[in-house]
């Protein structure tokens, strides 16, 4: 049934039915910022794909974060379409980047504890540590690369691919899509940064206390997806969407190295509990626990650096 459908994604070409959206303007409609951002990342999708399937470098992370990018600001901009279309792209898009991501997910794991295992002197290495990170992690990335492809050779896949092509061609657009685009967007970008604030408090609040992890994870969410309605805001809002999204990109960059950091350490920890190859010991596995640890440490204390330097202020 869909070809046609992928020699068009391969080929990075638009659909004929999809009618680009009107320029942004901040007395414009507000449904022309949502589309305009949709219409560019769903390119980016489509641009990405072949990349994917060819196993090209960043590939996998840049169509990830399309369509993530899309899924947040359908959340964000959810008042301007119909309910029952946007939920069902959400979902879609959500389920396509956990389909292609966790491959990504593992390679920088992999990547991270490789660097650890080269900065270690010599004299601590106890055993074949670097061969037992490779052949756990090595085997996981092809399972998980094997399943990403032949997600993106899934009917449903191809389905998403129809939902968006018939989201720009004819939008589901409500009544408050037709709202004076400036101030519709700054009370909907500011809606997401008193999210992203509260998130914050509570993280401060549990600073030093089981649930910090969980909270920091939380205030990691709120950050991105602020930082993506103030990009897809930027087209009426100019510099102060710009620094939006330029602050919590830091944020939500910090705090990312920080849950890589977590999940490093639960790797750590289940690679030193396993049964080990002869001649290893957990030795290694302790001091590059430790290390991860610290690290996690400092990201912490950066993100709360970041955030008294932030000051974000709302958008007009």
């Amino acid at each position: 049934e869909h070809p046609s459908k992928l020699a068009r994604t391969l080929g990075a070409s638009y659909p004929q039915g999809a009618v680009p959206p009107p320029r942004p303007r901040r007395k414009g409609p507000a449904a022309a910022v949502v589309l305009a951002y949709l219409r560019e990342n769903a390119e980016k999708l489509k641009a990405m794909d072949r990349g994917v399937r060819e196993d090209e470098p960043d590939a996998v992370h840049q169509l990830r974060v399309s369509a993530r990018r899309m899924r947040s600001a359908i959340a964000t901009y959810l008042k301007l379409l119909d309910r029952s279309s946007a939920d069902h792209l959400r979902s879609e898009l959500q389920w396509a980047a956990n389909a292609v991501g966790e491959a990504r997910d593992i390679e920088v794991m992999r990547q991270r504890l490789e660097d650890l295992v080269a900065a270690e002197p010599d004299d601590l290495l106890l055993g074949p540590v670097a061969q037992r990170i490779e052949e756990e992690l090595g085997a996981r990335y092809r399972e998980a690369r094997t399943s990403g492809l032949a997600a993106l050779n899934d009917q449903r896949y191809f389905r998403l691919l129809d939902a968006l092509d018939a989201l720009l061609a004819s939008p589901p657009l409500t009544d408050a899509a037709q709202r004076k685009a400036g101030k519709a967007t700054a009370r909907l970008v500011s809606r997401d940064l008193k999210r992203l604030r509260t998130a914050v408090d509570a993280a401060q609040a549990a600073r030093g206390h089981t649930g910090e992890g969980e909270a920091l994870h939380e205030a990691r969410k709120k950050a991105k997806r602020m930082r993506y309605a103030a990009e897809a805001a930027k087209t009426v809002h100019g510099k102060r969407a710009r620094r939006l999204a330029k602050g919590a990109a830091k944020i939500q960059q910090t705090l990312g190295d920080h849950q890589d950091s977590v999940v490093t350490r639960e790797m750590l920890r289940n690679l030193a509990s396993t049964t080990l190859p002869e001649g290893t010991t957990a030795f290694t596995f302790g001091r590059l626990h430790a290390q991860e640890e610290q690290q996690g440490a400092a990201d912490r204390a950066e993100f709360f650096r970041l955030w008294a330097e932030f000051q974000p202020k709302r958008l007009r």
